[in-house]
């Protein structure tokens, strides 16, 4: 991709920065170009270098950046006076200077031909930077700064319900939820087979026993019928997945679960913004459950959130929250409670992030339909299958299956070629912890067997999809 260097392109002078500019002000072109780095110019625009995050880090941590509030600092110590992009160790660069014959920057490149891609990789921006740095320099930076309950009052608005609990991260979530809902020993919690370990693993923290169901073949989510099956008077919980941003058959499901006196907790940790009959998941259940670590659709690094339509529900959990202290009389611990608290600088970071997931979930669709045109013509591959008109899925990373003697071989050349790919999870009945609990459940299985999660983020461009798409050729043929 090439692009001119002009004042009419604002997307291009985010890669350029003059001289003069300020430390702040190139961190913040270098965050939201999403590369990293951008070249330094003269006001002539002949060009100066190359200036990178790594390098302002470097000057932050030793001062040299603190001292001179310009990126003076990083053209008086360019090394031997040779100009960064003249240098052979850039020659990996992703970002490519386009000069004419004086030397003058009139437009820039981006060549990701051999640039080593992660499955995922936060895109962080000037806003979440001037969220954090404010939460930093005001001193707020536990769990009691106000971009906690910002965050939590947004997010629930967002999504459609009354009440927000911010937590330290998504499995503390559905382990949080269960503990407010009363799940303990002697009760049964149903949950699909073909979901990531976390969602067991907060049913066993409360003593509960684990019902692991079958998935769908269409929807690779739990069904009514699996859940009606698995029902017994010992049933206290369900806990739906929105598995890789595909909705379960959310209504029907807490529908039945109500007319039983079932409580559901729903997983949404890979679904923000999926819809079922056109309500967003984490609005149906009685706790809707989201995970906001580094590769989620909404980030904080780490964190979780809990949201709810219960004022008692709410109440509930935010004392547990807080190791079972009342809010109204210090150090009164009124139940056995957990330190389950999210920090103001991390929900600084997720408020700036929510207000982007419009453009987040257009991107990552994006992505996903390239890789659709890019592979439809190799044999074997398969795409997630379509679903009926009621679920509204959004794309967390882009899946496609293929043979399961075939998925290995393309993984291993992938890597070879710098591409990060990630098989499916294992299905729970199949790992040495829950093998008590497992049950028969071949679409998991086969799904497992066959899935392969692909790079989804704003590093994902044409060219990265090309590299992909050559990888399983190269494997299929």
């Amino acid at each position: 991709m090439a692009l001119a260097v002009s004042e009419e392109m604002p997307f291009a002078s985010t890669f350029v920065c003059n001289k003069s500019e300020s430390v702040l002000s190139v961190i913040e072109k270098c965050l939201d170009n999403g590369l990293g780095s951008c070249f330094v110019i003269e006001d002539d625009r002949s060009l100066i270098g190359r200036i990178t995050l790594d390098d302002i880090r470097h000057a932050l941590l030793h001062g040299t950046a603190i001292h001179d509030p310009t990126i003076g600092w990083h053209l008086a110590n360019t090394a031997a006076g040779v100009a960064p992009h003249q240098r052979n160790d850039t020659d990996g660069e992703v970002l490519k200077p386009v000069l004419d014959p004086t030397g003058r920057l009139t437009g820039i490149a981006t060549d990701r031909s051999t640039e080593p891609v992660q499955i995922a990789k936060p895109h962080l921006t000037r806003h979440e930077f001037r969220s954090m740095l404010d939460a930093f320099i005001s001193c707020w930076i536990s769990s009691k700064g106000p971009y906690v309950a910002k965050f939590e009052d947004e997010f629930s608005q967002f999504v459609g319900t009354r009440h927000g609990i911010a937590v330290s991260n998504g499995t503390v979530a559905l382990h949080l939820a269960l503990a407010a809902l009363g799940v303990g020993p002697g009760d049964e919690v149903i949950v699909p087979d073909l979901t990531f370990a976390a969602t067991i693993n907060a049913v066993l923290y409360c003593g509960a026993t684990p019902v692991i169901v079958d998935v769908d073949r269409t929807t690779w989510c739990m069904t009514l019928e699996a859940v009606k099956s698995a029902c017994t008077s010992q049933t206290k919980a369900i806990i739906p997945v929105h598995l890789y941003g595909r909705p379960a058959e959310i209504g029907p499901i807490a529908d039945y679960a109500r007319s039983r006196g079932i409580a559901v907790v729903e997983d949404c940790a890979e679904a923000h913004g999926a819809r079922y009959d056109g309500r967003l998941v984490g609005q149906f259940g009685d706790v809707g459950c989201f995970s906001f670590y580094a590769n989620k659709i909404v980030t904080t690094g780490e964190g979780g959130m809990c949201l709810t339509n219960s004022e008692d529900l709410a109440a509930s959990m935010r004392l547990l929250r807080d190791h079972g202290m009342s809010p109204e009389r210090a150090y009164w611990h009124e139940r056995v409670g957990y330190n389950y608290r999210i920090t103001n600088l991390q929900a600084a970071i997720g408020g700036a992030q929510l207000w982007r997931i419009g453009g987040t979930l257009r991107r990552n669709a994006r992505i996903a339909a390239l890789y659709h045109e890019a592979l439809r013509g190799i044999p074997g591959v398969r795409f997630p299958p379509t679903l009926p008109d009621e679920y509204e899925p959004v794309v967390w990373l882009a899946c496609v299956q293929v043979s399961a003697e075939k998925r290995l071989p393309i993984m291993h050349a992938a890597h070879k070629a710098g591409i990060e790919m990630r098989p499916f999870f294992h299905p729970l009945s199949t790992l040495p912890p829950y093998n008590k609990y497992a049950r028969a459940c071949p679409v998991s299985l086969e799904l497992s067997a066959t899935g392969i999660n692909l790079p989804t983020s704003s590093a994902v461009d044409e060219q990265v999809v090309a590299r992909v798409a050559r990888v399983f050729h190269d494997v299929l043929g």
